[in-house]
């Protein structure tokens, strides 16, 4: 899957175009690898060089701020997968043992 992106603001100054490529993980198809991409472009400004180099860290900065909220994501979502998913396994379980012990009597 592939994601562009490009600014709305500020156009006239800066301009940034972002691609995102998700792919499978080759070595595990469980999981996906991220390629994150800008061109940043800046016009008509004197200070040219300052401002691409602080919008890239800007980017990369918010790269890792995205990973990391991503993973905490994936954490709540499988530990709430995981208790939602346990009181149904007990809840299957229970009906049959219920049924068994009426049987015998």
């Amino acid at each position: 899957m592939e994601l562009k992106l490009t600014n709305i603001s500020f156009t006239n100054m800066l301009l940034v175009d972002e691609r995102l490529i998700y792919k499978v993980y080759l070595q595990d198809p469980e999981k996906t690898v991220l390629t994150q991409k800008a061109i940043i472009t800046v016009k008509g400004v004197s200070l040219r060089s300052y401002l691409e180099g602080l919008t890239a860290s800007t980017i990369f900065s918010n790269a890792n701020k995205g990973r990391e909220v991503m993973d905490w994501v994936i954490l709540k979502l499988n530990a709430e997968t995981g208790e939602l998913t346990a009181p149904a396994r007990g809840s299957i379980r229970t009906p049959v043992v219920a049924a068994a012990v009426l049987m015998e009597k």
